[in-house]
């Protein structure tokens, strides 16, 4: 039906009324006071305890092995024996390793020496190192100045002998052939002193050169080149004096062949002198002496530099390492000696024994290895059981439990609450220690376990309804103030039947509101009945 716009207006008016009707009967409902129920908390003691089924397990078991591999020559222990931490449980073969540590104690002796030595010797050898290159060096150089003043002194002399020795030589030859005037014995007479005062200036020149020389002042080639001259200077001695006899004997078959000799051997001197003069020998002698100045100056160099970085200190500090590995391997053949003996690293009792004396034993990262003995610490237990989720709120880490095997009632405490929770049965896994200082207890028994959740004997009890939106220990109550419902935060603690403890947040004198609450909101109007 198609309705015009005058009954379009009254429609809407009587929509419009009957809205205003309805929220004003709702305002009044919402405005009206809520009927509550109120209590104060009251003061009493709350006991309770929960029985858990635990088992016993040992607080440890030890598997012993042999440190080093090697026969068992001592073996004190059997199963069922008591031992304590420290106590000698068997050892094995120790002869090489005592040998092993004598090599090493003799190896650290030998280093000890070597550094001791180094520390008292070596600054000074690198200092006199030093000291010795300087003294080459000023030998060097006066080599040097010796073979620039000298060598072709020395050669243009030597070359004068030998043509001196030549013509010696042929009148010596012509007076063998011919025989001798009285001039000639007069003139043979003359070169015996010639000669001899060449050989007394030998002699003098090779004395100076030899005393140089002990100095080592000089080289070794100029050395045998004055040794040379002294030899030549006797020679030609020995020839005039030979001459001179033969001027004044006459000479024989024998002795003008023996002329004859020494003309050859006198030429040749001659020529090797020549030689001497047309190769120019001596500036190589020079050159040698320039070359071993330079070398004396590059060992200065170094002997220097070794005494500016204080090279001996490096020394010392090398023998230093090796002393101090001498001493680690002392150590550490020490130890492997010590480790022959099998010290027990528990209290305990032995429960197997699998080896037995004569007995290779292997160490326990060696092939084969297996352990010697088990030991069970047991001087404290562990008992391990389970607690459901729901009341995880009740154990902690600490908290005091109690055994009982049926003959026995031992206080231990929990030492461990698993972090998971098992997706199966919802339970957690707890283990508590227990004191089992004379054996008693042995692992594998099944044991009550015994918490106690007592609380202090005034302890401000609710009605467990009152508290709302517990969690982690916190939730909220109403409490009545001035006609209106005022929400306050409270900590609480156990729950005892039907009532729990309120730890923070309200007194005995707070009016709380404990029935009609779950409909309140902070600051609503309440009115309290009975």
């Amino acid at each position: 039906m198609r309705l015009d716009g005058f009954q379009n207006f009254i429609l809407l008016l009587c929509v419009g009324f009957g809205g205003l009707s309805f929220n004003y009967a709702y305002a009044q409902e919402v405005s009206k006071p809520k009927p509550v129920k109120v209590a104060t908390p009251q003061r009493d003691k709350i006991e309770q305890e929960i029985i858990y089924t635990g088992n016993l397990e040992a607080d440890a078991m030890v598997e012993i092995y042999a440190n080093t591999s090697g026969k068992l020559v001592v073996l004190k222990i059997d199963e069922g024996d008591q031992v304590n931490k420290g106590d000698m449980l068997a050892q094995t073969d120790s002869r090489e390793l005592r040998l092993a540590l004598k090599q090493a104690e003799a190896a650290l002796k030998a280093a000890e020496a070597q550094l001791l030595t180094v520390k008292a010797t070596a600054q000074i050898k690198i200092e006199a190192q030093a000291k010795a290159a300087h003294a080459s060096i000023d030998a060097a150089k006066a080599q040097l100045k010796q073979a620039q003043a000298l060598a072709r002194a020395q050669a243009t002399s030597q070359f004068e002998q030998a043509k001196a020795g030549v013509t010696a030589a042929e009148a010596n030859l012509k007076k063998a052939m011919e025989g001798a005037r009285n001039q000639e014995i007069q003139q043979a007479k003359s070169a015996v002193s010639g000669a001899k005062a060449g050989l007394e200036n030998a002699r003098a020149n090779f004395d100076r050169v030899q005393k140089l020389h002990q100095k080592e002042a000089i080289s070794d080639q100029n050395f045998d080149n004055a040794k040379a001259q002294l030899d030549s200077a006797k020679a030609q001695y020995e020839s005039a004096a030979e001459q001179l006899s033969l001027v004044e004997e006459g000479a024989r078959e024998e002795d003008i062949s023996a002329s004859e000799a020494q003309l050859n051997q006198a030429q040749t001197s001659l020529a090797l002198a020549q030689l001497t003069i047309d190769t120019e020998d001596w500036k190589t002698r020079i050159k040698v002496a320039e070359s071993q100045v330079r070398q004396a100056e590059a060992n200065l160099l170094s002997a220097q530099k070794l005494v500016n970085i204080r090279a001996w200190e490096y020394d010392i500090a090398s023998a230093q390492a090796q002393f101090d590995q001498a001493n680690e391997q002392v150590n550490l053949a020490k130890k492997r000696l010590a480790d022959a003996t099998i010290i027990s690293p528990v209290n305990g009792i032995v429960v197997n024994r699998n080896a037995d004396l004569g007995d290779y034993a292997f160490a326990a990262s060696g092939p084969g290895a297996k352990p010697i003995l088990t030991i069970v610490k047991m001087d404290v237990v562990k008992v391990i059981f389970t607690v459901a989720e729901a009341d995880l709120s009740n154990v902690a880490d600490g908290t005091a439990v109690s055994i009982s095997t049926g003959q026995q009632y031992i206080v231990g405490k929990i030492s461990f609450i698993s972090p998971i929770v098992t997706p199966e049965d919802r339970t957690v896994r707890v283990k508590a220690e227990i004191p089992n200082p004379e054996y008693r207890l042995k692992p594998g028994m099944f044991v009550e376990v015994n918490i106690n959740l007592s609380a202090p004997d005034d302890s401000l009890l609710l009605p467990r309804e009152a508290v709302l939106n517990i969690q982690n220990g916190i939730g909220h109550v109403f409490i009545a103030a001035d006609g209106r419902a005022r929400q306050q935060t409270v900590k609480v603690g156990l729950v005892w039947g039907e009532n729990i403890s309120i730890l923070e947040g309200i007194n005995e004198t707070t009016s709380v509101i404990i029935s009609g609450h779950r409909q309140l909101t902070d600051g609503v109007g309440i009115h309290i009945v009975e």
